[in-house]
């Protein structure tokens, strides 16, 4: 049983991601609407002058660094006024753009590097030691570590910080006078972005994105928006881009989107409330993109009412699970309802998205264009309307595959094409999906995505640990999932270690996101299947009060 979206199906040219979003006739028209506006500064630029930066950031990488056609850049920073830049001027040149968590420690960072065979790496002028770690392990030259953010009390930037050639010094390169350009063909196996997923179960993977891929989803995304979305003024709409850009959601939809459709972002280093707050009553924001703990704060938080809001009038949230009951809070305290879109990185991002003016506070959306999905039982036979199974989807959106993983790749998407997203979902009669579990392992803190995996593999190694598992547990007061570990000793260590001993020996080796804040517990024997496969169900059902004991392994 095929499941097709409400809208009708759009045309997707076969066009790489620059020459799509800058050079079609279309785009040029709108060079003077404002694009991007600095939180932190006076800096302003359109999307005129996007182009040129992205052309002279190109011209650098071929003049100063020498890059060849197909090579890989790495994005190694919080988010920056320059980072689009980077972004575009790279796929400019010809290079792949795979982006980094700049809370990575450099064992994560050096995994990433070597898997993705990355060439060069743009780094945050705060994370530059663990980049410069990172790219000595992995042979990289330091004259292709580029320092981004490297600024002053009168924000210039030099040419050179600590040694590195800057982003700055080679946006003031010549611009290259042609981007490349790929042919139709290429659109369609060409990697343009490289995230970093765990999928539905794993350590992270490289998600080949196409260029196909991401103009696919950009266009599938505005649709749902609007049917007549090239009709919109310029600078109509104004969001803040505070989600960090390595992430798919923020870079795929939050940023391209926003290029696309020639509106307004207010690029923010760091997300803050008290600082976000100030920019939407500042620049009278009318839109955002959030994650639900950002929405919990909308709803709770005191300081909201010591601003004005009212400008506002539409917010997305996506990344991980909403619940209602945060959402009819925001309704009720701003007047605005939050739509919710859902999605992973392997459809570039975006599966399904609430209209605007749906009324819905727990649909995740409907399904967009384009897609075909089908909704199975754990035997992979089509559940009948109603009923919950595993949502799996197909369409241009679909990624190429993992990078140099052809086993995880046929493990997520099946002979006839279609990602099995892992999550379990019903749909209602007007095509609503509702997301109501789901079955991979994969804990969202935040919206960011934490690997059991990981985890184990750290605690696994621990002197006092035999057996350790990991699952999410769910936090209302945060609104998100808390990772937590449990974890059985080694009978010659009973009584030698505490719990928060291992969570600072976790905590000391992962970025902040993977943190072990649902705690450690010690438990007599990890529950496990013949195969030797966690059952993770057994621990969340303990988790929730239920007991564990050797009678249910």
């Amino acid at each position: 049983m095929l499941y097709r979206s409400k809208l009708p199906d759009v045309e997707v040219p076969r066009e790489d991601v620059f020459h799509f979003l800058f050079e079609r006739p279309d785009r040029r028209s709108g060079e003077h609407a404002e694009l991007l506006i600095d939180a932190h500064s006076t800096r302003r630029m359109t999307a005129g002058q996007l182009r040129k930066a992205s052309l002279c950031f190109a011209g650098g990488l071929q003049q100063k660094l020498g890059t060849q056609d197909g090579q890989v850049l790495a994005i190694f920073s919080c988010n920056d006024f320059d980072y689009p830049a980077v972004v575009f001027g790279s796929l400019a040149a010809g290079l792949t753009v795979t982006t980094a968590n700049p809370a990575c420690h450099t064992h994560e960072l050096v995994h990433q590097l070597r898997n993705s065979n990355a060439k060069y790496i743009v780094a945050g002028f705060d994370v530059l030691s663990v980049a410069k770690e990172a790219a000595a392990e992995m042979g990289i030259p330091a004259a292709h570590v580029v320092v981004m953010g490297a600024r002053g009390p009168d924000d210039a930037e030099p040419l050179h910080a600590s040694g590195h050639i800057t982003v700055g010094a080679l946006l003031a390169a010549q611009p290259i006078s042609t981007p490349v350009r790929l042919a139709p063909a290429e659109t369609v196996t060409r990697t343009a972005y490289l995230c970093y997923s765990s999928g539905t179960t794993g350590r992270p993977k490289g998600v080949e994105l196409t260029h196909y891929n991401v103009v696919a989803n950009l266009l599938q995304c505005v649709a749902v928006e609007s049917e007549n979305w090239r009709q919109r003024p310029a600078a109509t709409e104004v969001h803040v881009c505070m989600l960090p850009l390595y992430h798919a959601y923020a870079l795929l939809v939050e940023l391209n989107t926003a290029i696309l459709r020639r509106s307004a972002a207010i690029v923010m280093r760091h997300f803050q409330l008290e600082s976000l707050l100030q920019l939407i009553q500042r620049h009278r924001v009318t839109m955002l993109y959030i994650v639900p703990p950002i929405c919990l704060m909308f709803a709770k938080d005191p300081l909201v009412d010591k601003y004005d809001l009212s400008s506002l009038r539409d917010v997305i949230s996506a990344a991980a699970p909403l619940g209602v009951d945060v959402v009819e809070a925001v309704h009720k305290r701003l007047g605005i309802r939050v739509r919710q879109a859902y999605g992973m990185t392997e459809a570039a991002p975006i599966i399904l998205m609430s209209p605007a003016g749906d009324v819905s506070d727990r649909s995740a959306g409907i399904l967009l264009p384009n897609q075909e999905a089908r909704i199975i039982d754990l035997d992979g036979n089509d559940v009948a309307p109603g009923e919950t199974g595993e949502l799996c989807v197909r369409g241009p959106n679909v990624m190429k595959g993992y990078l140099n993983n052809p086993a995880a790749t046929t493990e997520i998407i099946d002979t006839n094409g279609f990602l099995h997203t892992g999550d379990i979902v019903r749909i209602d009669s007007s095509g609503r999906f509702y997301v109501v579990d789901r079955i991979k392992e994969l804990i969202k803190y935040k919206g960011f995505q934490v690997a059991p995996a990981d985890l184990e593999a750290i605690l696994q190694k621990h002197n006092a640990v035999a057996d350790a598992a990991v699952i999410g547990i769910q936090c209302k007061e945060q609104a998100t999932e808390l990772p937590k570990a449990y974890v059985a000793l080694k009978p010659s260590h009973h009584g030698k270690i505490s719990e928060l001993e291992l969570v600072a020996y976790v905590d000391a080796r992962v970025a902040a996101h993977k943190r072990l804040r649902g705690g450690v517990e010690f438990i007599d024997v990890i529950p496990r299947s013949p195969s030797g496969k966690i059952l993770r169900r057994l621990l969340r059902e303990r988790s929730i009060g239920r007991p564990v004991g050797v009678a249910h392994l």
